[in-house]
């Protein structure tokens, strides 16, 4: 006989398993530390690579006022200006990541442990299934 309870459980379970579980379980595999630890050394990469190639473009499209300015301007200062603004960069773009995968974790331990509750009350069926 069939037991609609199990199906409803096995259903959700497969609806989660197919969406969110094996992406969600690949993150459940670090402590939430170590998870926001990598994707903040990845942002700081991407960061990186993105302010070389924004600075790269401005240079490019101000190449001949550079060239024109470059033994009147001072030179320390204009890579202090620089410097400064890849930090502040660098450091919005590392905010946005912590917060946004901070939420994704906690999101991502909610439903691992409403997954986990619907493995437990499955498991307990079959227990009392099987004293029955």
């Amino acid at each position: 006989m069939l037991n609609e309870n199990k199906i409803r459980l096995m259903t959700k379970m497969a609806v989660f398993e197919k969406r969110e579980g094996t992406k969600d379980e690949r993150m459940d595999a670090f402590f939430k530390g170590d998870y926001i630890s990598s994707q903040l050394l990845r942002s700081f990469l991407c960061a990186t690579l993105s302010f070389a190639i924004l600075l790269g473009v401005y240079c490019y499209y101000n190449f001949e006022s550079l060239m024109l300015s470059v033994y009147s301007m001072d030179l320390l200062s204009f890579m202090g200006q620089i410097i400064v603004i890849y930090v502040i960069f660098t450091a919005l773009v590392l905010a946005v990541t912590f917060i946004v995968y901070a939420k994704r974790y906690d999101r991502m331990r909610k439903g691992m442990q409403a997954y986990y509750r619907m493995l437990s009350g499955l498991s307990a069926s079959y227990q009392r299934k099987e004293e029955s």
